[in-house]
């Protein structure tokens, strides 16, 4: 079967006809015929039924027209001849033959249609003669065509009337040359409407092709230009949608290499020149401590990078896993306060805890003081959340301006805990919300000029997907952003050891 499909791809090749603008014609064309000889064969089927029909009932008309007058001619005792004379005003010269027999087999012929006389003998044979009053028509085919043999007979008279007819035969044949011609005419006409159809259709899927062949070369602002509302105009406008999209995915790209190699070459060169000026003795011995602390800090944040960077291979590779556990949500937000105060003395901005105090043994539902009077237990990865309320804190820290307060919010519900982070920083239109969320994503307006790779909140919406909680984002140009999530409450009694994979 493969040696067949070779052969025959070859042999289209040799003969030109393996591009998709040849097939398309010869597909069209193989149509058009196999419709008109489909078309004619049935026609030709139901015309000449129809004509037989129509013919067989005018030859009976004339028939017992032709009895009449030979009726009124035996009254009025007329002579052969002008019998013969008026029997010739009825029939239509070269068509049809009257012929008048007696009993013993004697016959008047009247009519120009040339036949010998054995055929004509023939011919009365096989129509079979009956007495019967009732007129009869066969239609019987013999070495000189069709024929129509109408007989009825007359026992006024006492003679058979016979009518032998072929002008069906020449009526269908001057009908089949007429639609043979018209077919042929309706294909000349075809041919050329089809092949103005597939140029047509081929010029538009070549379009397409080098529209392809140039977002496969990273030439993502070409477009494939084609307005038509048909399916390759939609081809056409979801090829230009799909070049747009990895236009701005390989701009994010780019944008990513150049902030994760900024980002990794400040904390280094940092880093670097610290170390060095310790090791030279630039530094005075007092100050080294506080040096150290910079570089340790600046380790941290190149740790904290390569982190998110790891986590989101494994996101990609399907291998990020959560391991859920009982623990104390409001301990984990007051000592990860604690731990980050120098952070927010960095950005030269204040942490505010939204709350009402909560006396001993007594905890309310509605907003809360992380604070050890309070304990909120919850189920989930204690170091995921707290990842990811550290991206959260640290997004809300870069865009806030110096000396802006960054509230955070512990609400108990009935059965979840829910943990908001507002700033009072730029904040963000609809289409940067929209987005904040897709990887590598950083708008110069929402970013405003800040570092970061795009792939911190990202990570947070994964992490809270694998906890099956929904995080909100309310955020207006101007007026900063407020990021909230909920988490399942521990239930009394409940195993929190189990650890499951996400």
């Amino acid at each position: 079967m493969k040696k067949v499909i070779v052969a025959t791809n070859r042999l289209l090749a040799r003969l030109g006809l393996n591009s998709i603008f040849a097939k398309l014609l010869l597909i069209s064309l193989s149509i058009l015929v196999v419709t008109f000889l489909v078309y004619n064969l049935i026609s030709s089927q139901l015309v000449g039924r129809d004509m037989l029909e129509r013919r067989q009932g005018m030859e009976g008309a004339e028939l017992r027209r032709t009895i009449t007058l030979l009726e009124t001619a035996a009254q009025d005792g007329w002579s052969d001849a002008s019998i013969r004379s008026a029997l010739q005003l009825l029939v239509p010269p070269q068509m049809k033959t009257i012929l008048i027999i007696d009993r013993r087999g004697r016959y008047m012929q009247v009519g120009q249609v040339p036949l010998p006389e054995q055929e004509i003998r023939e011919l009365i044979r096989s129509a079979d003669l009956s007495t019967s009053v009732e007129p009869s028509s066969d239609l019987i085919e013999n070495a000189s065509g069709k024929w129509i043999v109408s007989s009825q007979y007359a026992p006024s008279i006492d003679r058979y009337v016979v009518s032998l007819s072929n002008g069906v035969q020449r009526d269908f044949r001057r009908w089949q040359n007429l639609s043979w011609l018209a077919i042929v005419s309706a294909l000349a006409v075809s041919v050329v409407f089809s092949w103005m159809f597939s140029r047509y259709m081929t010029t538009r899927i070549r379009r397409m092709s080098k529209g392809a062949e140039s977002f496969a070369k990273g030439q993502f602002d070409s477009q494939i230009i084609d307005r038509s509302p048909d399916e390759l105009g939609q081809l056409a406008r979801s090829l230009n949608r799909m070049a747009t999209d990895l236009g701005a995915l390989e701009q994010m790209r780019r944008d990513f290499l150049a902030n994760v190699s900024h980002d990794l070459r400040s904390p280094l060169t940092s880093i670097h020149g610290y170390v060095e000026a310790i090791l030279d003795g630039t530094v005075p011995r007092e100050k080294a401590e506080r040096y150290l602390r910079i570089t340790q800090d600046q380790t941290m944040r190149l740790m904290k990078l390569v982190n998110d960077l790891l986590d989101m291979s494994k996101i990609e590779a399907g291998q990020f896993d959560v391991h859920p556990s009982e623990f104390d949500l409001a301990e984990m937000i007051r000592m990860l306060l604690s731990r980050m105060e120098s952070t927010f003395e960095h950005h030269a901005v204040r942490y505010e805890i939204i709350g009402q105090p909560v006396e001993r043994n007594h905890e309310p539902d509605g907003a809360l003081l992380p604070s050890d009077e309070v304990k909120v237990l919850v189920v989930g990865d204690p170091h995921r959340l707290e990842q990811v309320m550290i991206n959260l804190l640290q997004n809300a820290m870069a865009f806030s301006p110096n000396s802006s307060t960054i509230y955070v919010t512990l609400e108990r519900r009935a059965d979840a805990a829910c943990v908001t982070v507002r700033d009072e920083g730029i904040g963000m239109s609809e289409e940067q919300t929209r987005r904040i969320w897709e990887r590598f994503y950083k708008s110069d307006e929402s970013r405003g000029g800040h570092g970061g790779t795009g792939i911190g909140l990202s990570i947070v919406k994964h992490i809270l997907d694998a906890h099956g909680s929904r995080i909100e984002v309310k955020s207006e140009p101007g007026l900063g952003s407020s990021f909230r999530f909920c988490l399942q409450q521990a239930r009394p009694g409940e195993n929190a050891d189990a650890e499951t994979e996400s």
